[in-house]
């Protein structure tokens, strides 16, 4: 779990197509270490609101054009800050292979505009050994073997309860992030 606080200065400047100049993602995109740009499937679920804390929840995955993507992510608003929680699989053989991950380290800084931009880098540890298999329903690239990391970038909103844009960078092995 990796907590991110708000800083009103220059975010790391990421180039990773999906994002512009700026490194604001321009829509929800896809990317990987072959350069390819593809469009992700996004998916709100209903924001839950308590005396504490704020949790929304989304499903991402690849549409068509780049590696194979899903995650299930999770980012929850409270006085300590955003944390973020993600479940991430990858396609291989036609099928979504769930994978062992930890959030390495997150950044979130407020643009001029007044939404937020938020990063999070994930590291892959492992791929789960599961025997059930799930179809992987996406028009993207399947791995040979699991990404070493995937990197994500988000646009909040002012309220930090919906999510206006996101870019997913998919580094696949070998390949330096």
């Amino acid at each position: 779990m990796a907590r991110a606080s708000v800083e009103n200065v220059k975010s790391v400047e990421l180039k990773f197509p999906g994002l512009d100049k700026a490194g604001v993602p321009t829509g929800f995109t896809v990317s990987d270490s072959s350069g390819a740009l593809g469009t992700a499937y996004f998916t709100e679920r209903t924001p839950v609101s308590t005396e504490t804390e704020l949790v929304i929840g989304q499903i991402i995955k690849t549409d068509s054009g780049a590696a194979n993507i899903f995650i299930s992510q999770t980012l929850v608003t409270d006085v300590e800050g955003l944390t973020y929680e993600p479940t991430v699989s990858f396609g291989q053989g036609g099928n979504w292979a769930p994978l062992q991950t930890r959030v390495s380290s997150t950044e979130i800084t407020r643009l001029t505009s007044g939404n937020y931009l938020f990063t999070a880098y994930i590291a892959v540890e492992s791929v789960v050994k599961s025997p059930i298999k799930i179809t992987a329903t996406a028009n993207g690239r399947d791995l040979a073997a699991a990404p070493r990391q995937v990197i994500t970038r988000l646009v909040l909103d002012p309220s930090k309860t919906q999510v206006l844009a996101q870019a997913i960078y998919v580094v696949d092995k070998g390949v330096k992030a």
